[in-house]
């Protein structure tokens, strides 16, 4: 009798912890669901004194190449990639397909990067031209630690295809879907 008294509270016991997770992880989504109003938002642990080696993604010669690149964060980034190759790496033949816009926000959320850009952003055409925009994007996002994906969001929605061009964006977009619609 003593033993199934003891599991039975050690059953209850995981039911509760188990209730009380199911608790926090709707908290956190209700956290993350939110619309931050800072330019970059940190669900995992960043530290931000820290520099990480990571990779920009120009174009050079008709392929897509990275350059090293030391930075703080994924928004430091992020608006490397946007702002564009320096006067240096002009010099050296690397360009950018990328509209010159500027992303209204850049959210690290776990293993994916929310890149939410001006409508203008996807107004480019051209299969060619737009299929390596999206791997500058995706490349760049990913050689940042830990990130393993890129969820794409127009103005703040999310953006499911890329208007006039096809490309699916949606759930997430990373180098494997990338080369996968380059073959269709």
């Amino acid at each position: 009798m003593r033993k199934l008294l003891v599991l039975i509270l050690i059953i209850g016991l995981f039911f509760l912890g188990g209730c009380n997770e199911n608790q926090n992880n709707s908290n956190q989504q209700g956290v993350n669901n939110a619309k931050p109003n800072t330019s970059q938002q940190s669900v995992s642990p960043v530290n931000h004194n820290q520099r990480y080696e990571a990779m920009i993604y120009w174009e050079q010669e008709g392929k897509i190449v990275p350059v090293r690149k030391q930075v703080g964060t994924i928004s430091e980034l992020i608006d490397s990639l946007f702002r564009g190759p320096s006067e240096e790496e002009r010099k050296s033949g690397y360009f950018s397909e990328l509209p010159k816009v500027t992303p209204n926000k850049v959210i690290l959320e776990g293993d994916k990067v929310l890149l939410d850009l001006p409508a203008s952003f996807y107004e480019a055409r051209g299969s060619f031209r737009v299929s390596n925009i999206l791997k500058q994007i995706v490349y760049t996002c990913e050689s940042f630690p830990g990130v393993k994906k890129v969820v794409f969001l127009k103005d703040g929605n999310p953006i499911s295809v890329f208007p006039g061009e096809g490309f699916v964006l949606a759930p997430y977009v990373d180098k494997n879907s990338i080369r996968g619609q380059d073959k269709q």
